[in-house]
């Protein structure tokens, strides 16, 4: 009520408030093309340092505020991982002027930026609080995608804090926002660092229930590869934590085949290749297990990714602890606790004073007191970072309350102003709208006769429906409850009759009961398609194929990856019930006869030719294309063709099998 009274009285007196004069919008030419030239310096790596002081001696001249923030933001970005002294000078002019100026989106980004910087000079809480006044400002202006971002950016620190209940509060809100605004990257991350957060507050079902749905996002994300293998891995560690290995490793396998990983992502693929040979360790397997783990070490080195030193050489400490040599264990435990203080790792310092308290038991009281004091520092020390936390959330949210009461106190001052001008455009608009209204009685009166006989159409095409489909239902049933009873049962006598009168070797009789129990599945398909009810319930068309996955339990013998962004509720019941049927029968030839390993299920919606993709991808032995196809090849071809649909088959021995099925919905 209060925000519509305040637009109407700015409407009102706008006209007459505006200014005769208006700043100069434009930057000398002269001036403008040397902050140019500078800033292209800066971004070419061209004496870099010099260039930004260029830049912002230049900057410091223009006049026009706007403008000068305009290119403070430019220089400010560019500036990010610079000297101290020029970034924190350029950041405090910009976050000056924007305060001068009232532009709040430009307050908010310098804000953003600063506490990039902070983050980067391992300053958590500066960083935390910039982030958090930046988060506070997006809010105030409506920008939701910017300000999820600043939450996300807050839940990070808070997890590396250990503040994990913090960043989960903040997280699910971030992924809420992240969907109204259709930000399915943003909602990818936070997804999964919901999961690492459950991971780390021991919630381990929770965790894999976030894991799973950060992988279902990404199904809108361009580019995912290396999230999916990333989550895949976060995957494997819950897995490993609840001492299911062959899960933890059958995930750990699906990050290491992703396409190019050691070049595109060398520190995701030592961890994969670390926790994957850990992982086959505690299993009880031994080979290749340390060549594995000595190669995850020497990457980790090559690109001096010390946290992750640490934790090889534990691992490697654990191998030789493992098969009994315990000097090499002993050697690779203390090399990892001296990696982690240099790195100043606490995890990691505290898991190799427990080794070494293990393997040295003469010394395991040094070590043991030690851990102990080292654990109480820390968690006292991570107490005070999450109280200081809630203490500068609090502080926002008072903020927030006093902004509030000002713009109470506001709206009240022009409720008062303004009250004559709205009564008196009231009584106008009443008038107006009286007018109106009789003119439109008639129409009313005859769109409601209209629509009450589009509603008896409708009523009557209904119940033919029904009829229809009571019909289709009674056939089915009939032929699943009569006819395929009695079926069954005469090809059952005839088998009785082949043992009782020792005809075992007569080859016709055979052919002819295997062709009752070709009738009898063809009947009982029949039955099924004719009634087709199963796929008009409320249950989501999702959660049945992954039913019929595990069902078919083709997760327990291949490699699967199921990627469907397809809305079931919006595709007709006829072609749910025709997909059903074909993924069905196309798995059931991969488990048959490929010998596949990996399979790979797409769903996809192509808005653009109105139709859905279907693509079953396996890496099996395939088949020549001159080859025969079966009866499964061709019941698939058959329902492709019920449906109006295409089908292409690329198949090559040796090479696996991709089916790729298109769908008209329309």
């Amino acid at each position: 009520m209060k925000h519509w009274i305040f637009y109407l009285v700015i409407l009102t007196l706008v006209f007459g408030c505006q200014s005769p004069s208006k700043q100069n919008l434009e930057v000398n030419p002269q001036l403008r093309d040397s902050i140019l030239t500078y800033l292209k310096n800066v971004d070419n790596n061209k004496n870099k340092l010099n260039s930004l002081k260029k830049s912002f001696q230049f900057i410091q001249q223009i006049e026009n505020d706007s403008l000068q923030i305009k290119y403070l933001k430019a220089l400010d970005y560019r500036a990010l991982n610079s000297d101290d002294g020029i970034y924190l000078s350029i950041n405090s002019l910009g976050l000056e002027k924007s305060v001068k100026y009232k532009d709040t989106l430009s307050l908010a980004n310098f804000y953003w930026n600063l506490g990039d910087y902070q983050l980067n000079n391992n300053k958590s809480d500066k960083a935390y609080f910039s982030y958090n006044e930046a988060q506070y400002l997006y809010n105030l202006k409506g920008d939701l995608k910017n300000y999820a971002q600043m939450l996300y950016n807050q839940a990070l620190i808070q997890s590396q804090a250990k503040d994990f209940t913090g960043a989960e509060v903040s997280l699910i809100k971030v992924a809420e926002i992240s969907q109204q605004t259709k930000n399915y990257e943003l909602l990818y991350k936070a997804y999964n660092v919901l999961g690492v957060t459950n991971y780390n507050l021991k919630n381990f079902d929770v965790s894999i229930k976030y894991l799973n749905n950060a992988l279902q996002a990404l199904g809108k994300v361009e580019d995912s590869d290396l999230y999916r293998a990333s989550t895949f891995n976060n995957l494997g560690n819950v897995y490993e934590k609840l001492k299911e290995y062959d899960l933890a490793i059958k995930n750990y396998r699906k990050t290491l085949s992703t396409k190019n990983i050691y070049d595109r992502d060398p520190y995701l693929y030592a961890m994969a290749l670390d926790n994957l040979a850990y992982n086959r360790l505690e299993t009880g397997e031994l080979q290749n297990v340390l060549p594995d783990m000595q190669e995850a070490l020497a990457i980790r080195e090559k690109i001096q990714h010390l946290a992750g030193i640490s934790i090889s050489q534990i691992h490697i400490a654990e191998y030789f602890k493992s098969i009994g040599d315990i000097t090499q264990a002993i050697k690779f435990a203390g090399a990892a606790n001296t990696t982690a203080k240099n790195n100043n790792n606490n995890r990691d310092i505290l898991k190799s004073w427990q080794l070494l308290a293990d393997l040295q038991p003469e010394d395991s009281y040094a070590y043991t007191t030690s851990y102990i004091n080292l654990s109480d520092s820390l968690q006292t020390e991570e107490r005070k970072v999450r109280n200081k936390f809630e203490r500068i959330r609090f502080e926002t949210e008072e903020v927030m309350q006093r902004a509030e009461m000002l713009e109470e106190e506001r709206t009240i001052i022009f409720l008062i102003s303004s009250l004559i001008i709205i009564i008196g455009s009231s009584i106008f608009v009443f008038y107006i709208q009286r007018s109106k209204n009789r003119s439109l009685e008639l129409e009313r009166d005859q769109k409601i006769a209209d629509e009450k006989i589009y509603e008896l159409l409708l009523l009557q095409s209904a119940r033919k429906d029904e009829g229809k489909r009571e019909e289709r239902d009674r056939i089915a049933k009939e032929l699943h409850d009569n006819i395929l009873t009695e079926l069954y049962a005469n090809r059952m006598n005839l088998m009785f009759y082949k043992y009782k009168t020792g005809i075992k070797g007569d080859e016709k009789f055979g052919k002819l009961t295997d062709n009752l129990m070709d009738v009898e599945k063809q009947i009982r398909n029949l039955s099924h398609e004719l009634s087709n009810t199963y796929f008009d319930e409320h249950k989501e068309f999702g959660d049945l194929i992954q039913d019929l996955l595990h069902k078919l339990q083709l997760e327990r013998s291949h490699q699967l990856t199921v990627d469907d962004s397809v809305n079931w509720s919006q595709i007709a019941s006829n072609i749910k019930m025709h997909t059903y049927r074909i993924l069905q029968e196309t798995i059931m030839n991969i488990q048959k006869h490929a010998e596949a390993s990996f399979v790979f299920i797409k769903f996809s919606l192509n808005e653009d030719a109105n139709e859905i993709e279907f693509i079953v991808e396996d890496d099996g032995k395939g088949f020549k294309d001159n080859k025969k196809p079966g009866i499964g090849l061709k019941n698939i071809k058959s329902r492709v063709e019920d449906i109006s649909g295409k089908i292409c088959i690329d198949s090559k021995q040796g090479s696996g099998t991709k089916i790729s099925i298109f769908i008209p919905i329309k």
